[in-house]
């Protein structure tokens, strides 16, 4: 009876040490099989997937936020797709010059939920063939999107052509979550 409860226990030491060394070196390419066991669970953002480990950040006025320059896996409804961040911490494609350009906010259903091939801002985008900079952010209210929008034009240094709002119900409540 000794000898099977040191057994058990090797055994299960085994597990945990292996649990532990997975944790830290699965390559990312893994990690899409596997979308939970590295999910971040700071920030509390709402939805109803995961969101990667290190895509948000802490923000000093906003509460959180995209990190800048970020690249991660996202998955919903069993799709795994890749996302990232820009320099200006929007999900969007890198951009060397933004005259002229029209702005995009709202919330999670601005933001993604889908490969960027096709998100909404990425359709009108191609349709219009006008620069459309996506910086919807999840789980996020008006007040949020409005201090990332002025942030964003100070660092671009001129207004856009347009700015469209993106509205859910639950934006509102949002609001006074944050």
């Amino acid at each position: 009876m000794k000898t099977l409860c040191i057994n058990i226990l090797v055994f299960l030491a085994l597990i945990l040490a292996f649990d532990v060394i997975s944790f830290w070196l699965l390559p990312a390419g893994y990690m899409s099989r596997f979308r939970e066991y590295r999910a971040d669970p700071l920030p509390k953002v709402g939805g109803n997937s995961f969101y990667p480990r290190y895509y948000f950040v802490k923000h000093p006025r906003r509460g959180f936020d995209i990190g800048t320059n970020r690249q991660a896996y996202h998955w919903v409804d069993r799709v795994t797709y890749p996302i990232w961040s820009n320099s200006i911490g929007c999900f969007d494609k890198e951009h060397t010059r933004y005259d002229p350009y029209i702005y995009f906010a709202g919330d999670n259903f601005t933001w993604g939920y889908a490969p960027f091939e096709e998100k909404f801002g990425t359709l009108v985008e191609k349709m219009t063939g006008v620069r459309i900079l996506k910086c919807g952010v999840s789980h996020t209210g008006q007040r949020h999107q409005y201090h990332k929008f002025i942030e964003i034009v100070e660092q671009i240094g001129h207004l856009p052509q347009a700015l469209f709002i993106f509205y859910c119900p639950s934006t509102l409540v949002q609001n006074y979550a944050l």
